[in-house]
């Protein structure tokens, strides 16, 4: 219980809203790493991603990133060009939750699903930063920033899940956790 308490005060004190991106005043290149690492909802999703790679049969392991990755292009492309959308902010903030559903049930979702929901999701926050890198200056700086993060960050969960014992499976319960508060919070915020 106590650690519950600890977790829900530590996600109070955190920005709930899926556009709370403060601290931009970086420009190009580092504009794009910082940019997954200032959002907590861009920051639990990629390393969910990663975990649940981790976590899925061999054949699937490196398809899962590396499909992320290539939908999060075409997503930042996409947002690049068509601008605001509060629809896909809403879909973050939905992915949040639906990790946290994904790692619960991951021994249980076919090839199709990891596909569609891996692509979904890369497109969508790919969209979201392309509508906010674009006012960035040197954009192409600012995307490779972001793909080299985004990499680490899943790189990170990776590791994480690929921790079997019962380190593995706190993890995972405690990942799922703040996945679910946090995504309930974003689409309260």
């Amino acid at each position: 219980m106590k650690k519950s308490l600890l977790i829900f005060m530590t996600l109070m004190g955190l920005p709930l809203s899926a556009m709370a991106h403060p601290g931009h005043d970086a420009v190009g290149f580092m504009s794009g790493v910082l940019h997954p690492l200032t959002g907590l909802d861009h920051l639990l999703v990629m390393l969910a991603i990663g975990f649940w790679a981790a976590r899925a049969p061999t054949q699937n392991r490196f398809q899962i990133p590396a499909l992320f990755i290539s939908f999060l292009l075409v997503g930042l492309t996409m947002g690049a060009f068509m601008g605001q959308s509060n629809i896909v902010e809403m879909g973050i903030a939905v992915s949040v939750i639906a990790m946290g559903v994904v790692l619960l049930l991951s021994a249980k979702i076919n090839v199709v699903w990891q596909i569609a929901l891996t692509s979904v999701f890369g497109l969508m926050h790919g969209f979201v930063h392309g509508q906010e890198l674009i006012l960035a200056n040197n954009g192409l700086q600012a995307i490779i920033g972001l793909v080299l993060t985004t990499s680490v960050l899943l790189l990170i969960g990776f590791v994480l899940g690929n921790q079997k014992d019962s380190v593995g499976r706190y993890l995972q319960s405690l990942l799922v956790s703040v996945l679910t508060v946090a995504g309930a919070f974003f689409l309260i915020a």
